[in-house]
């Protein structure tokens, strides 16, 4: 390599490194070259990738000789609901939609939407069916790719294919969300209804349990419905002082907040105050207190006119002592040159948080001994346990010793965070103050000693 490197350096030959292809080339370079072999799209919710390959085109045509079946499944806050739709080979379609009541995830409402379309089809007896969904995970568990770990979804796995088996050939593929948004939009409307078994007039009509209730469902449906009665198509609740409140449906419940608010006599109360001022005029609903709540607010006149509220948001908390003697501060003044009389060079300031109560001590060197003996000495001898200790990260404020005491006596010990050393205010605001008494008490310099301990 040197020989040729010495040979070629006559030409002036500088080395370049090479750059990475761009992906647009490549991938300009596999659009104008598909191949039918392999054929995969890379993401499968790429919209209208069978634009890409002429095969996919062709395959799509190939569809209408059999039947389809589109299918999706949800659950959200209003509950869980399934929509299904069966496209005949002459394009016709069949829709249908249930709403369960019972709690599942999206992967069981998935399920749930995919056997009651196959059985849809069963009904039709139909016998050659193609399934399209979006859903990768139970496209791929049907084909055998994924395995069924949940224990819930299992029993929906093996019902599943028990269906499968009844057809005469049946193929699931999978398809991109935006060309399945009928079954979506029927599944998210079936969740949204109402059921009759929800309703507590129905439930007075029928004067019987819904089916599918457990016992503690039953229970809480007879506590409820001791307190209403059913007085022809109007439902009314007994109040503690024998009176009668008429319970109102969805469609009136609009008037009377926007009535009594902001009406001829409305005096725009805030949400608390308009439901009880409903209440007063004899009209009830369960979510009354929660919906009046919610249409205070979005009034305008209120924002615009209302008081500013003040009120924190969330709840504040005390970052000081709530009592005497809680809490201590405890940091060392030193090395200080030259030293005193006596040769000590140190002075110990400890300080309450809530008096501002402060014990000093000077001593010639700060050892744990002397760390752990001051607070024995002038803490806790003095003002009873405490509950914390703040200290800085220094080793000689923070050792076994000084552990060991707070152990035994159950003292939190805390230290104030590197980046934020204001946090430990309070004693380095002392500390300041002890410098500046002792300048002025002090006749010589090598006296300070005598002035200690200060209180």
């Amino acid at each position: 390599m040197v020989k040729w490197q010495m040979i070629l350096f006559e030409f002036d030959i500088v080395f370049t490194t090479q750059k990475a292809i761009k992906g647009q080339a490549i991938a300009d370079h596999l659009t104008e070259n598909p191949r039918e072999d392999d054929y995969q799209p890379l993401h499968t919710y790429f919209l209208d990738e069978e634009v890409l390959f002429v095969g996919v085109a062709e395959d799509m045509n190939e569809r209408c000789s059999e039947w389809g079946l589109f299918f999706d499944g949800v659950s959200n806050s209003f509950g869980a609901g399934i929509g299904a739709m069966l496209v005949s080979p002459e394009g016709k379609h069949y829709p249908g939609s249930a709403k369960l009541l019972f709690f599942c995830t999206n992967n069981m409402a998935e399920y749930e939407a995919c056997i009651f379309g196959l059985k849809m089809a069963l009904k039709m007896e139909i016998k050659d069916l193609i399934v399209f969904s979006d859903s990768d995970l139970l496209v791929h568990q049907m084909l055998k790719e994924w395995i069924t770990r949940d224990s819930k979804i299992f029993p929906y796995h093996c019902s599943l294919l028990d269906l499968a088996n009844k057809f005469r050939s049946s193929e699931f593929r999978h398809i991109p969300h935006a060309r399945n948004v009928f079954a979506d939009a029927l599944a998210t409307l079936s969740s949204m209804i109402q059921h009759p078994d929800s309703n507590i007039k129905e439930f007075l009509k029928m004067v019987s349990y819904p089916p599918r209730v457990d016992t503690t469902a039953k229970s809480f449906l007879r506590r409820l419905s001791s307190k209403f009665f059913l007085n022809g198509e109007v439902v009314y609740k007994r109040t503690l002082d024998m009176g009668l409140l008429r319970c109102v449906d969805e469609d009136e419940t609009e008037y009377l907040m926007k009535e009594v608010h902001s009406g001829i006599c409305g005096s725009h109360m805030n949400g608390h105050l308009l439901a009880k001022k409903i209440m007063r005029t004899e009209y009830l609903w369960l979510t009354m207190e929660h919906d009046c709540v919610v249409f205070v607010r979005k009034c305008i006149k209120c924002q615009l006119h209302g008081d500013v509220i003040r009120t924190p948001p969330i709840e504040l908390n005390n970052m000081t002592a709530p009592w005497l003697y809680l809490m201590w501060g405890k940091d060392v003044i030193g090395t200080i040159d030259p030293p005193a009389s006596n040769e000590h060079r140190f002075i110990l300031v400890a300080i309450e948080y809530f008096t501002k109560w402060f014990e000093t001590e000077s001593y010639k060197h700060v050892t744990k001994k002397v760390m752990t003996d001051f607070l024995r000495k002038h803490i806790i001898c003095h003002f009873g346990v405490p509950e914390t200790l703040i200290t800085d990260n220094a080793k000689n404020l923070n050792n076994d010793i000084v552990d060991g005491l707070c152990d035994q006596f159950k003292i939190k010990h805390r230290n104030f965070t590197i980046y934020r050393p204001q946090m430990n205010g309070a004693v380095e605001a002392a500390n300041k103050n002890l410098k500046k008494i002792i300048r002025k008490m002090t006749e010589r310099h090598r006296d300070w000693h005598e002035k200690l301990p200060m209180h």
